[in-house]
């Protein structure tokens, strides 16, 4: 890199090379904008078929990243270099990738990674998906397709590049602050910006009138309404940017409730939908006239080539990779996933045999390799059934039009139909012969269909074709052995050549025959299967650490991730100032793991060492540099901690709930401090029904108090996922006990470590569950924005991990009796019903089949412990070899009673016959050993059986004296009753 590029040297080189690549030069806007998004040039040239390429910087203003100039790299204002290109000139991101070695960033020397970030503007109304562009773990550019603007779906689609210029400066000129940067020659960055950053930081959090803001937003949004009336689009939008300023304002000075923010967000985007739709129908009437440069930004559409005539009908790997630009971890995975089920079927259906599939892939690649594939199909014959013989002949048996038809139809002669039975009844039919065609012209067909039913969770659009895909699709290699099978998907032609690594300049790679795939794949450094990639991070890691004296966590879901980043691992190790280590040790693992993708290090007693694991896309060539960048960044990522946990140190936690007032739980149901205050009484409600002791239950009481309060501190606000966590540290130094602290930190997890955490755990859960459900906010399909299936599975966990029993029924109604909205039996039975969906999958994960789970559930939806527990003991009991007989038996009471109506009295004395007395015997025996649990049950069972066997032999049941058959009715009713409270058996298989 080089040292000598003062701030607006970049800017002036960057500009220079997007103009060189027909970009128009504009200037930045002269409205506040919190993105260079939002300057016209952007939001609102997207919109319509014209096409535009141009370039700005645009100075952007977030008053919340303000930090009074302590921070190195986070300032109110910031500096954007924004890109427009439309349309997708096919290869964007190459272009873009040029555009950083013109300001002296060598792809060799530094490890640049796209890493997924779908953007979304709820202010305009805008969406688009993507990647955040990492230089060294530090995130330098947004990298983005728009789909959408003001509402509109746009058609053709925009690359947007948003270059993050004050963070590569800072990488270039290689100083730890943006502060010391050279912003021109002799002239800092500081002389330049500090004192207006302090003043304005100043202004947004300590001095600005929240009343007046509000009062002045309501004027510029009547302002833009009015020239919306007037057909002024860009002195509209210009109303709508200053009050997404005014909005960001308020939000700054903490005057923005959940519900108010949806509200201010819901305006604007109104106003965003009005302004965008006025734009559209002004450029069609002025004509279009940026049309007539359309076709020449138009990226031609790639034809296949012919099959060649002499095609290999002797078995060869078939190859197919499609390439991409980085797909997102999840995407990779789960295209993986379904071409592990779609390329056995294809081939099945296609009547194509092979020896053995490899399904591999990368960020930028899926990788398919079937080994061993005939070169042809077998022929197939088959009888196709035809009309009636009555129809299809006639008297004289001469063949009529419904037998002309029909040979026809099936390509054969009338004079080969046949005629066959079938009962009672006579048909004709042909025997059908298909020839097999070669796997490649099969293959040709059935291609594009297989990467078009890859489905993601969210797909985007880029070229002429609309085709939808996860991220863009850039080249297709499809082989039979040698032989290119060709076709054509989303304007992209198949063909024999691949692309190599991002650092490498993704050299062309030329595949000469499928089955050298992998070793072609070694030789460009590229590791195409998952598992080597994470054998090799995790080695390779684990060493680095061990160095050190340390180990890295055994952490999957870091693991998976970082393996989906890379195509070629090369993990390596930086370090940290030990200052940092005075932080909670979860507020640096959250920001190594979740903002870093880092492997934090331990010592042997799981201590955090000042060192960290990152992964690098490419080899260890310069690998000192990315060390360093790395570094850097954690540097200041870890600043911004110290700098919120300073902030929130000065408050003890309760101080901080008045600030819930302004915190929305949601509409119906009112804020977070509202929350609290219904934990308040129904903690104790629940300590009660758990049966905790008197100190437990003033932990719990006092827990429950305190357990939203660092929802409103600096820290949850910047990272949500330390809710509770810090919740227990800021307690702690608030003078709380130990106790109190640990129930607050575990309300979130899963299982709680402690009775009095559990009692709080479970009457949040009670709480959001009813209440939203109350409030309409059931989950549908996959939309769960509450969590609530999470609610409702954590809740299950821990009272099964407690092995606590607890009736849901009663504490679902406590629950419901503090809502502010109302919450009837219906809407409880609905409640009951989604927990007891989610008890369902956690006895099927448990081992238990269908029929076990069912039966439990019959009588023991509402105690989750008391259900696991029970299907257990009958887990254990069906596969004894006697259960066949102990069910029949039972079985046989159950069955003839359960159509009677009435439940009869037993009346011992009346019966006469020894099989009756018997039983009855066995039965009041069997009454008394009952506790409540089935292993009890099972063996009771096993000694009524001979009893239940002789009374079914030697009496019957259903006697003409009314008084008889009732009281031997009776009798049977109690056995079958055995079993209330515990299984409905009638559910096993083989009742």
């Amino acid at each position: 890199m080089s040292e000598s590029l003062t701030f607006q040297d970049i800017i002036l080189r960057l500009l220079d090379y997007w103009k060189n690549q027909s970009c128009l030069v504009q200037q930045p806007y002269n409205v506040q904008v919190g993105a260079g998004t939002m300057n016209p040039a952007s939001v609102l040239r997207v919109l319509g078929p014209e096409p535009w390429n141009v370039v700005y910087v645009e100075p952007s203003i977030r008053p919340d990243d303000g930090r009074f100039g302590d921070n190195p790299n986070r300032m109110q204002m910031h500096h954007q270099l924004q890109v427009i290109l439309k349309p997708d000139p096919g290869n964007p991101q190459e272009l873009y990738l040029k555009s950083l070695e013109a300001i002296g960033i060598d792809p060799r020397r530094h490890d640049i990674r796209f890493v997924e970030d779908n953007w979304e503007s709820p202010a305009l109304g805008a969406w688009g998906l993507g990647w955040e562009v990492w230089l060294d773990g530090q995130e330098i550019t947004q990298f983005t397709y728009f789909q959408q603007a003001g509402g509109v779906t746009l058609d053709p689609v925009s690359v947007e590049i948003t270059y993050g210029l004050d963070r590569i400066a800072l990488a270039l000129q290689g100083v730890d602050s943006v502060w010391e940067m050279s912003y021109g020659t002799d002239i800092s960055y500081e002389n330049v910006l500090l004192q207006s950053e302090i003043e304005h930081c100043r202004y947004y959090f300590d001095v600005a009138e929240v009343d007046n803001i509000r009062q002045v937003y309501d004027i510029y949004e009547s302002e833009a309404k009015r020239c919306i009336e007037a057909g002024l689009v860009i002195p509209a939008h210009d109303y709508n940017l200053k009050c997404s300023h005014l909005f960001n304002i308020l939000d700054t000075r903490g005057a923005v409730g959940v519900t108010e923010r949806a509200n201010y967000f819901r305006r604007m985007r109104g106003l965003a939908r009005q302004v965008s739709e006025l734009y559209v129908a002004q450029r069609e009437e002025l004509g279009h006239p940026l049309l007539k440069n359309a076709q020449k930004g138009t990226v031609p559409l790639s034809r296949p080539q012919e099959l060649p005539v002499e095609q290999s009908e002797t078995p060869q790997t078939f190859l197919l990779e499609i390439g991409s630009e980085e797909l997102p971890v999840s995407d990779l995975d789960g295209a993986l996933r379904q071409l592990a089920t779609a390329v056995p079927n294809l081939l099945q259906n296609a009547r194509l045999t092979y020896e053995r599939i490899e399904i591999d892939g990368t960020p930028r690649r899926l990788a398919v390799q079937v080994h061993g594939l005939i070169g042809r199909q077998p022929d197939l014959e088959s009888v196709a059934k035809g009309p009636p013989a009555d129809r299809a002949f006639d008297a004289d048996g001469n063949p009529t039009k419904a037998a002309i038809g029909f040979a026809r139809g099936k390509g054969v002669d009338v004079t080969d139909l046949q005629i066959v039975e079938e009962g009672d009844k006579r048909y004709v039919s042909a025997v059908v012969r298909e020839d097999g065609r070669s796997a490649a012209a099969v293959l040709a067909e059935l291609l594009p269909d297989l990467i078009a039913s890859l489905k993601f969770e969210r797909s985007m659009r880029w070229n002429q074709t609309n085709i939808s895909y996860s991220r863009p699709l850039r080249w297709i290699v499809a082989l039979f052995g040698p032989d290119v099978i060709p076709f054509s998907y989303a304007g992209i032609a198949s063909g024999r050549t691949s692309r190599g690594l991002r650092p490498y300049d993704s050299p062309e790679i030329l595949i000469n025959d499928a089955r050298n795939y992998g070793g072609i794949m070694r030789m460009n450094s590229i590791v195409i299967s998952q598992e080597k990639r994470r054998e090799q991070i995790v080695s390779v890691s684990s060493k680095l650490a061990a160095e050190m004296g340390g180990s890295i966590p055994d952490d999957v879901g870091l693991l998976d991730e970082v393996t989906n980043l890379v195509e070629k691992p090369t993990p390596l190790r930086g370090r940290f100032s030990k200052r940092y280590l005075a932080l909670p040790a979860e507020v640096l693992v959250a920001v190594m793991r979740k903002h870093q993708r880092y492997f934090p290090v331990y010592d042997e007693n799981k201590a955090l060492l000042p060192y960290f694991i990152a992964v690098r896309n490419g080899d260890e060539k310069h690998l000192n540099f990315v060390v360093n960048g790395n570094e850097h960044v954690l540097k200041a990522r870890f600043a911004d901690a110290e700098f919120f946990y300073g902030k929130d140190s000065q408050r003890k936690l309760a101080d901080f709930l008045p600030d819930l007032a302004t915190l929305t739980f949601q509409a119906e149901l009112g804020s977070m401090l509202d929350k609290v205050h219904r934990l308040e009484k129904l903690t104790p409600a629940v300590g009660e029904m758990l049966g905790l002791a008197d100190d437990e239950m003033a932990t719990a009481v006092r827990a429950a108090a305190l357990s939203k309060a660092d929802l409103a501190s600096n820290m949850v606000v910047e990272m949500t996922s330390l809710q509770g966590i810090m919740g227990g540290h800021y307690a702690k130094r608030s003078g709380e006990s130990d106790a109190v602290a640990q129930a607050i930190a575990g309300q979130y997890s899963a299982v709680s470590g402690s009775r009095a955490g559990m009692a709080l755990a479970i009457a949040d859960r009670l709480d959001s569950l009813a209440g939203l459900f109350a409030a309409g906010l059931a989950p549908k399909g996959s939309n769960d924005p509450f969590a609530l299936r999470r609610a409702a599975l954590h809740l299950i966990e821990n009272l099964i991990a407690h092995a606590q029993p607890f009736d849901l029924r009663a504490a679902f109604a406590a629950a419901a009796d503090l809502l502010p909205v109302p919450c009837d039996e219906k809407v409880l039975a609905e409640v009951l019903g989604f927990v007891n969906g989610r008890l369902e999958g956690v006895l099927r994960d448990l081992g238990h089949s269908a029929f076990v789970v069912k039966a439990v559930q019959a009588e023991l939806a509402h105690d989750p412990y008391t259900a696991s527990r029970v299907a257990e003991s009958l887990s254990e009991a069906i596969v004894a070899a006697d259960w066949p007989e102990l069910l029949d038996a039972y079985a046989r009471c159950v069955r003839i009673t359960r159509s009677q109506s009435d439940t009869f009295t037993l009346r011992p004395d009346a019966f006469t016959l020894p099989a009756e007395q018997q039983l009855l015997a066995a039965y009041q025996q069997a009454a008394a050993q009952q506790d409540g649990t089935m292993p009890t049950f099972v063996a009771t069972l096993r000694q009524l059986k001979p009893a239940i066997t002789k009374f079914f032999d030697d009496v019957l049941v259903m006697d003409e004296d009314t008084a008889v058959r009732e009281n031997r009715l009776a009798l049977l009713q109690k056995i079958a009753g055995l079993t209330s409270g515990l299984a409905d058996l009638s559910e096993l298989e083989g009742f």
